[in-house]
């Protein structure tokens, strides 16, 4: 049987027990679901052993010892590779200062080495701890250069192609849907059930309350929004006193409602309760909260960005916008009033942004390198 082992190189929340949405869980049963066994590693700062989980047949997660700098992992051993029989490794490691020598051990023990990337460039607010990535960077490059490379979206695709690495296509970010709950009931027996207007419009934010992600420009949106809209807000963050601020200056304060913290399978229920799910970053990278919106059926509403303009269809599945709060406000109006925007939307991402489309691409690329027969 087929073998994949799926190493976080990035030394942050995202691979830790418990959180929500792990791509590489994610990406794990999607090629369990296709016959395979999937290894994921994550890095244990300070642990001194190894610990396993197992969390459906098929998937195996492994925390191993590790060091950190910044935000990158540095593995005491990568012997669980060898181990657990590893055919081939797919790697998540974009700018990450372990990854070539994840390669150099890939190498010498005949483990097949390719890449999908979300980011090539340092995003290091300093200029000059980013010149100084960029600089390390060139090691990865290296490397990719000389193994199969995905890009999750086509700005990255652009970027390898400029920095003279052929690019194996685009191999989006994708949705577990084993971690989607299923949310029984209509749109109006959601309203009652969460205490929302069963007459009102309702657009939806769903994100940290950070500079980067735009929350503030919620307030002029919907003060220029008819008064039969509304907003719900779910998320935290630096700038959420200072949202609340401007909604009451503003004389909104009856017409949002905020919820700084919420379990995540009971986001879904909004995403089914609501009528546009709005984005305003215009650096998203990809944006999984707008990929759930979407395969809920909830219109997107979004700033021009790299992961928005590569998920949405513009007119089809959603809308993509620039401009201030009046042409987000009619955008916000043409997307309520479209039925078979929802449906689009919903579609869109159950042919493009499962994972499981992700593992079929993958199993056809080895298939072709020789890694493995179907069947094996």
């Amino acid at each position: 049987m087929l073998t994949i082992a799926i190493p976080q190189l990035y030394c942050g929340a995202s691979g830790k027990k418990g959180a929500y949405n792990r791509q590489e869980v994610g990406l794990a049963r999607a090629l369990a679901g296709r016959g395979c066994r999937a290894v994921v590693l994550y890095p244990a700062v300070g642990a001194d052993a190894i610990e396993t989980e197992e969390p459906t047949p098929g998937v195996k997660i492994l925390y191993v010892p590790a060091k950190a700098w910044r935000v990158h992992a540095f593995y005491s051993t990568w012997q669980p590779l060898l181990d657990e029989q590893v055919d081939a490794v797919h790697v998540m490691g974009d700018n990450s200062l372990g990854v070539p020598g994840l390669y150099r051990f890939c190498r010498e023990h005949g483990i097949f080495f390719y890449s999908q990337l979300g980011a090539v460039r340092s995003d290091a607010r300093n200029p000059a701890v980013r010149a100084v990535m960029n600089l390390l960077c060139r090691r990865n490059l290296a490397v990719y250069r000389k193994t199969p490379t995905y890009a999750k979206t086509l700005a990255v695709q652009h970027t390898l192609e400029d920095c003279g690495v052929p690019c194996a296509g685009v191999l989006p970010v994708g949705l577990d849907t084993a971690i989607i709950p299923t949310v029984e009931g209509t749109k109006a027996e959601l309203r009652a059930k969460l205490g929302l207007d069963p007459d009102a419009q309702i657009l939806l934010f769903v994100g940290r309350l950070d500079t980067y992600k735009r929350p503030l420009d919620l307030v002029p949106l919907l003060a220029a929004l008819p008064e039969n809209w509304q907003a719900v807000v779910i998320g935290s963050g630096a700038l959420a006193e200072q949202l609340q601020g401007q909604m009451q200056a503003a004389g909104l304060d009856g017409r949002w409602r905020y919820i700084p913290s919420l379990p995540n399978t009971e986001v879904h229920a909004y995403y089914h309760a609501c009528d546009v799910f709005v984005n305003f970053n215009d650096h998203e990278i990809f944006g999984m909260s707008l990929l759930e919106a979407m395969y809920a059926g909830c219109v997107p509403v979004a700033r021009h960005a790299p992961g928005p303009d590569q998920i949405i269809e513009d007119g089809v599945s959603g809308l993509l916008l620039d401009g201030d709060a009046a042409v987000f406000a009619a955008g916000v109006q043409a997307a309520a009033c479209n039925a078979a925007m929802g449906e689009a939307a919903r579609q869109r991402i159950r042919t493009q942004f499962l994972w499981d489309n992700s593992a079929r691409t993958v199993l056809t690329m080895l298939q072709q390198e020789g890694v493995y027969r179907d069947g094996q």
